[in-house]
């Protein structure tokens, strides 16, 4: 039986692949089942992972598990938790890299403290190929029940919200049905949500131990630039399950902060909503509109007023601004027919 089992999505990543894939086989650590998930793209990076695992001495120890169809990123990470061999699994996006020693230092960590979840250190490789920011995290080791939740949120330390650069204990992530929603393009704040929820051990390392490359067409660049209609849907559905989580809450004060931290997300991705250039600026107003009025943020708790009207007045405010601009832009045009 392998220790880790590190599992990588294949989809159409061809320029990419190789390096991330010979990262992975490259490790230090020994004991490893490569688990990679053809989702069939439409290139021809699966031809270059055959390439590669054949010459590859460490070619026996990757499996290949093929989609009959493409289902998306959140779907695969789901392959992966149910074929898994390891006991513990690490997610790696395919167009990545990781350090020679990532899983030995992850491994290491984990059978120190006997955790759910270590969690990794990374970096940000910008398009010219330079790290343009660092993720550092303090060597911490937190046990009880809720631990991780108070950590981010109460004492307002960084939990990542990616999948990947995180060794999981397998079974944690089973006992807790912990999976990704297929087909949704927020799987990651899903996933990592319902780790923040479950978690009752977790250690952070101050190790670089991941390089992520920052690409044009990514999730985080689409949402803040080129965000549709559709994902200010999905982003409302996250929201409004995040906010569901209250419910379950009886301390007072964790509500408070949990409301405050959805009201911090309302206000940035309203941000995306008026920058995009995917939507018309009908749908602007309906995304806004959406945002604002389907929380019900007095649902629970009493004393948000004033977070509750300062949030609208600054919507009103952006959006009279858009609309101020439009109409100036249609009196020039205007005048320049009349002409």
């Amino acid at each position: 039986m392998y220790k880790v089992t590190l599992s990588m999505p294949i989809y159409n990543v061809a320029p990419y692949v190789e390096r991330a894939l010979l990262s992975a086989l490259n490790q230090t650590f020994e004991s490893i089942e490569f688990l990679l998930v053809d989702d069939r793209g439409t290139d021809n990076s699966m031809e270059i992972v055959r390439r590669i695992i054949k010459d590859h001495p460490r070619g026996k120890d990757v499996r290949i598990i093929e989609h009959p169809y493409n289902v998306g990123l959140g779907a695969t990470r789901n392959t992966a938790i149910d074929n898994a061999q390891g006991e513990y699994l690490f997610f790696m996006d395919s167009d990545d890299e990781i350090t020679p020693d990532c899983i030995q230092v992850l491994y290491d960590k984990m059978m120190e403290e006997k955790v759910d979840m270590v969690v990794g250190s990374s970096q940000s490789i910008n398009m010219n190929g330079m790290v343009s920011e660092q993720l550092r995290l303090d060597n911490v080791n937190r046990r009880g029940v809720g631990i991780l939740i108070n950590y981010h949120y109460v004492e307002n330390h960084i939990f990542p919200v990616y999948t990947w650069n995180k060794l999981y204990s397998l079974s944690f992530l089973k006992e807790n049905c912990i999976r990704c929603i297929a087909g949704h393009n927020c799987e990651d704040l899903y996933f990592s949500f319902n780790v923040e929820r479950c978690v009752q051990s977790f250690s952070y390392i101050n190790n670089i131990t991941y390089s992520y490359y920052i690409r044009s067409n990514s999730f985080m660049d689409r949402i803040q630039s080129h965000l549709s209609i559709r994902e200010v849907g999905m982003l409302m559905d996250f929201l409004l399950y995040k906010k569901s989580y209250i419910r379950e809450i009886k301390d007072i004060t964790l509500q408070d902060i949990l409301l405050h931290s959805i009201y911090r997300s309302v206000r940035v991705w309203g941000e995306y909503i008026l920058s995009s250039d995917k939507m018309n600026m009908n749908e602007k107003y309906r995304g806004i509109v959406g945002f604002y009025s389907d929380m019900k943020f007095n649902k629970y708790t009493t004393n948000n007023r004033i977070e509750k009207i300062s949030i609208g007045l600054y919507f009103i405010h952006r959006l009279s601004d858009v609309l101020l601009f439009t109409v100036l832009v249609m009196m020039v045009y205007i005048k320049k027919a009349i002409r």
